[in-house]
């Protein structure tokens, strides 16, 4: 399963369907608080993290993510010009950084190379 933390809804939904398409589960939260609970399942592989978001940030859900020993790959976006890969690499977790606008395929790229694949589908 892979969460996709950002509070605009709009792309939260367009990285949701890319990732259902490729036959991943995917949980989308619009805070860090909503976001957390689903880290939380053994399911998770992986988060796709919107550094500014209402309530728990993007920071602060790393921070928690290590105080936690929650061991999954994120992969950062945001569109604060700010922040930068070096920076939010210092994060265990964190294995690249988008800045928005980028292309979908770029995440979805992402996504391939460092969280786990989904098992396919049993046949009977």
């Amino acid at each position: 399963m892979i969460v996709v933390a950002d509070d605009d809804r709009t792309l939260a939904a367009l990285l949701r369907e890319l990732l259902v398409a490729e036959g991943y589960e995917v949980r989308s939260a619009f805070d860090g608080g909503e976001a957390y609970k689903h880290l939380r399942d053994p399911k998770c592989k992986g988060l796709l993290l919107d550094i500014h978001m209402p309530g728990v940030n993007g920071p602060e859900l790393l921070l928690l993510m290590e105080a936690e020993s929650i061991r999954c790959p994120v992969v950062v976006m945001t569109a604060d010009p700010d922040f930068d890969e070096a920076e939010m690499k210092q994060f265990a977790n964190v294995r690249r950084l988008f800045h928005k606008p980028f292309y979908p395929e770029e995440i979805l790229a992402a996504v391939r190379q460092y969280c786990e694949k989904p098992a396919p589908p049993v046949q009977a």
